[in-house]
């Protein structure tokens, strides 16, 4: 093998075939540094996953070995000295005279991010030599070219600098400088407040009596979700204990109180009642003690809300919106509000707080309270304060990973992707689907989970972006596989197959059709078994629309549309009253001039019921399809009222349902349904209709113009007036001059016009 294709392997983390191959090619090269350097890396992945001590050690041995072998060959292979500088200060305690050469060599080599790993690692050894002002000198160092390193790169910056300061506050703690390892801890933390040390950093701030620095750190630690449950209630107990014995201090108990949120039957008991008793019982306490903070008005109310008091709750969320609000007091406040007087205030307050991750928490809240709310005009206020919650947290967590400005405190990349999430659906309810795919597409490359690819999707659909949306899905199923809840497994395929044939990528729709089947036989129906009933319910909606989706993927057949209408004829046998069946062979039906079956399908669909809770479009749909089935069968007067129906509905919808070309449509099928029933007049009330809205629209002339128009002509024909129709005869013509009706109609005119005729033409 070569040497290229022996990285492919380490590539391929096939370190150990790597490693047999690397020593017969050394054998033949014994003196390339690039083969000892990758023996080297191979040695090293190996001892990292070794599980037995001694294989671990010995691996370690001969990794060191081969760096010093591809430095022996090659003095200026930096990143064998790199990786050897790493063993030297973390793996062998006998190499310290090597470490800090290989360090030395590293730094006069003028390059900073380089520079920066031989100071860590010469760190390292000073530590371990007591070389105190050695170690200090070489951290502060790293702290000056970090700022120059990362001076546009602010998360990257405050990252390496909570590395140094900790490292210098380590240095001074086990040099017994209690107070000064204080100071650098209270530095990083600033830097970087979601980190790995923040426990033990707050029992020693709780141990040296600092309680500003405790309570910064108890709230990070109460709010990020990332610390063990035993934990917490550790540190919680330590606070109780601090101001059960007389500590005073309005920050730590208003943190304490906070936290205790999370762990409300520990600290307040199993009976919801006396529990709830208990915490207003805590809060009052310290409103007593503190009355000018206002979280412990908060902290009172919601143990009244949280049980439906709201109008006693109301008071304590007055006085501390009056004070400071927090911003899940002001969610819980305007809804109070609601509960108590019927109605929300006129206005909520805008303030200004620095925590992000809170103003995203009181959305969950407020999407919460959402949830239980049925009046769409309540949810319709609740989903405007949600994204205005949303957007505050925003627009902290933005200005730090983009715009190199704004505290750590916005610094958690994984919360600022959910909150992401959580804005992009709030925007999504408010039908702003371009924002929203903007705000998912941040948040995707910020922390890349499946949830995120989803809810674009669903904007992208929204939008008629149909690739987009199956370019997500079709990545959702590339890469979260593993993680992918079997309910979205199934519904994800759904929707993919409805893009695609959106798309007229009917053999890709196919291809995804056929395998979704195959594997609910096979496999998802047992699956399955262990989900919640209601789960089982969504897999099983989701695969009948699969299923009656095959209306619409078109195939090669000669026979494509009865093989269509056979799937879904054959569904039926199976579900009789599934309703989205019989609304697909509505379209099946009479795309094969099956007029009967259409009128069938569509009295079998309102006959199951529903109607009123499907989309608009979709009622229009019903009525609309069947009156054009009665039109085809000479059913005028049926074809009239299903037409009128369809307008009385599209009267009720937006811009989109109740457009002019969809009315203009609706129009245009009225007047012929009333020209069949020898109503001339409100024939040519509709057919005129069709003609204002193309002036109004300023639309050119098209097929449909043609057959509209053909109706007037008809109906001014029905009237005795055959001159205007003449007239509406030739303009069709003008327009189109191959519309084949209008050319019949006007041989049939020549022919009956006689000599009189051809006077009054010549006259006028």
């Amino acid at each position: 093998m070569n040497l290229e294709e022996l990285e492919r392997l380490y590539q391929e983390q096939a370190y150990t075939v790597a490693t047999i191959e690397l020593e017969s090619y050394l054998e033949e090269h014994p003196a390339e540094a690039a083969a000892w350097y990758l023996m080297g890396k191979c040695r090293l992945e190996i001892a990292k996953s070794a599980e037995d001590r001694e294989e671990m050690t010995t691996a370690y041995q001969t990794a060191y070995e081969a760096f010093s072998k591809a430095l022996e060959y090659d003095p200026q292979h930096i990143q064998a000295r790199i990786h050897r500088a790493w063993m030297g200060a973390n793996v062998t305690n006998d190499k310290v005279t090597e470490t800090l050469e290989d360090c030395q060599f590293i730094i006069d080599q003028g390059d900073e991010e380089l520079i920066t790993k031989a100071l860590l690692y010469r760190f390292q050894i000073w530590v371990l030599q007591n070389e105190t002002e050695k170690a200090l000198a070489d951290m502060h160092r790293n702290l000056e070219i970090y700022q120059s390193l990362y001076n546009d790169d602010l998360p990257q910056l405050n990252v390496a600098r909570f590395q140094c300061y900790t490292r210098i506050g380590d240095v001074y703690y086990h040099n017994e400088n209690k107070p000064t390892a204080l100071d650098y801890y209270r530095k990083a933390f600033q830097c970087t407040v979601y980190n790995n040390r923040t426990l033990s950093t707050l029992h020693f701030a709780l141990e040296m009596a600092d309680y500003d620095f405790a309570a910064e750190m108890l709230h990070i630690a109460s709010t990020s979700g990332e610390q063990e449950e035993e934990d917490m209630l550790k540190i919680l107990h330590q606070v109780k204990a601090l101001l059960d014995q007389g500590v005073r201090h309005p920050a730590l108990a208003r943190e304490f109180c906070w936290g205790t949120i999370d762990f409300w039957h520990q600290f307040y008991g199993e009976d919801e009642a006396e529990g709830t008793l208990e915490q207003i019982s805590t809060g009052k306490r310290f409103i007593a003690l503190y009355p000018e903070e206002g979280y412990f008005y908060h902290f009172t109310a919601t143990a009244l809300f949280n049980i439906g008091s709201y109008s006693e709750s109301l008071p304590y969320y007055e006085k501390a919106m009056a004070i400071r609000p927090y911003p899940s007091t002001i969610i819980r406040w305007y809804y109070a509000h609601y509960k108590t007087h019927g109605q929300f205030p006129d206005n909520w307050t805008d303030i200004d707080y620095p925590i992000a991750y809170d103003w995203y928490s009181a959305g969950v809240v407020c999407n919460e309270l959402l949830q239980e709310e049925q009046s769409s005009g309540t949810r319709q206020i609740l989903t405007q304060l949600k994204k205005y919650l949303y957007k505050k947290a925003y627009a902290l967590y933005y200005p730090y990973w983009y715009e190199n400005s704004g505290s750590s405190y916005a610094g958690h990349p994984h919360h600022f992707a959910m909150c992401c999430n959580n804005y992009g659906i709030t925007l999504f309810e408010l039908n702003a689907y371009e924002e929203a795919i903007h705000i998912h597409s941040v948040g995707y490359n910020m922390s890349p989970f499946w949830e995120q690819l989803e809810s674009r999707a669903d904007a992208f659909h929204q939008l008629g972006k149909y690739a987009e949306a199956v370019a997500d899905r079709q990545m959702i199923l590339n890469t979260f596989i593993s993680t992918l809840p079997l309910v979205y497994y199934v519904s994800i395929h759904e929707r993919i197959i409805e893009d695609l044939t959106a798309l007229e990528r009917f053999d890709e729709a196919m291809a995804l059709y056929n395998k979704i089947l195959t594997e609910y036989e096979e496999w998802i129906t047992n699956d399955m078994e262990e989900l919640e009933e209601e789960e089982k319910e969504i897999i099983i909606y989701n695969i009948d629309r699969i299923k009656t989706g095959r209306a619409f993927i078109k195939t090669n057949s000669q026979d494509d549309l009865h093989e269509r209408i056979q799937a879904l004829e054959k569904h039926l046998e199976e579900k009789p009253d599934d309703s989205d069946a019989y609304f697909n062979l509505m379209y099946l039906y009479y795309d094969n001039a099956q007029y009967e079956h259409c009128i069938g399908a569509v009295n079998n669909r309102i006959s199951i019921g529903g109607i009123p809770k499907l989309p608009l479009v979709s009622q229009m749909k019903i009525y609309y399809f069947r009156g054009k089935a009665a039109l085809k069968l000479g059913r005028y007067e049926a074809a009239i009222q299903d037409m009128l129906q369809t307008i009385e509905i599209m009267s009720h919808g937006d811009e989109s349902d109740n457009s002019p070309n969809n009315r203009c449509g609706v129009y245009a099928f009225l007047a012929e349904a009333y020209l069949g029933m020898e109503d001339y007049d409100n024939s040519l009330q509709y057919a005129n209709q069709c003609v204002q809205t193309y002036k109004d629209m300023n639309w050119s002339w098209d097929a449909e113009s043609s057959a509209f128009y053909y109706t007037m002509a008809l109906a001014q024909e029905g009237k005795g007036d055959v001159s205007a129709c003449r007239k509406t005869i030739e303009r069709i013509l003008e327009k189109d001059p191959g519309f084949q009706p209008a050319l019949s109609k006007k041989a049939g005119l020549k022919n009956s016009s006689g000599l009189f005729s051809f006077l009054r033409k010549k006259k006028d």
